[in-house]
């Protein structure tokens, strides 16, 4: 019994020195809203005589950036194995290129005429 007792509190000294990953998820926090302003702020860019394409462009991005650090931080990719990283970008890749596919398709349809809304 007594070398259960030891053991219970190697265990928990051992939690002890655990380092804390909270300010690491409260600073992705504060990018992350940081970067949620800024797209709203970049929302409004053709209101100012910028292109619609740059604006596009630039929202693209700033989601890019937010989806690759909610999934490297929050989703703990950053510290797994490297082949569920692999397995989940190539999910993300198919579901682009899936994506890209019917667009090209619904916008060959509209062309030829044939789409009915």
């Amino acid at each position: 019994m007594a070398k259960h007792s030891s053991s219970q509190t190697e265990v928990a000294a051992g939690h002890d020195h655990a380092p804390s990953h909270a300010r690491l998820y409260v600073n992705i926090f504060f990018v992350l809203f940081a970067v949620t302003m800024i797209e709203v702020f970049a929302s409004y860019l053709s209101d100012y005589g910028v292109p619609v394409w740059s604006e596009i462009a630039v929202l693209i991005l700033l989601s890019i950036i937010k989806g690759a650090l909610v999934v490297m931080f929050y989703m703990h990719l950053r510290f797994d194995s490297r082949w569920f990283t692999s397995l989940f970008i190539g999910g993300v890749a198919i579901a682009v290129l899936m994506g890209i596919t019917f667009i090209l398709l619904w916008a060959y349809k509209a062309s030829v005429g044939g789409l009915v809304v």
